[in-house]
């Protein structure tokens, strides 16, 4: 598992609405209803367009979903234990890659500040 998302479930442990209606996954959320519909999701998608994971890595891990929508957050699982994986935000297809989970995070603050600015 990636060292910042399993740092980020040890302290945080999920984040319910961290974009709207998308949820970042707590441990308990794995092996739910909501983490199967996401991993049906990521296969259907995967099944439709190929998605970059890199040599290092295998199948994508979902990481958080929306909760009326088809938006999924993913990693890929790393064959090496300890490798920092991107996240990616799928929608249909490839919407936004992160670098490393702290550039997600990052974003994701970004996105809510934006979108408070726009309703200011």
């Amino acid at each position: 598992m990636d060292p910042e998302y399993a740092d980020f479930l040890q302290h945080a442990d999920g984040w319910p609405a961290i974009l709207q209606d998308i949820d970042l996954f707590g441990t308990a959320d794995f092996g739910s209803v909501a983490y199967a519909e996401a991993e049906e999701l990521v296969r259907v998608i995967e099944d439709e367009v190929q998605i970059e994971r890199g040599e290092d890595f295998s199948r994508l891990i979902p990481i958080g979903a929306s909760r009326t929508d088809i938006d999924i957050f993913a990693m890929p699982s790393a064959r090496k234990p300890s490798r920092p994986a991107p996240v990616i935000w799928l929608a249909g297809g490839e919407i936004e890659r992160y670098q490393t989970f702290s550039d997600f995070f990052r974003g994701m603050i970004a996105e809510n500040l934006a979108e408070a600015d726009s309703l200011a």
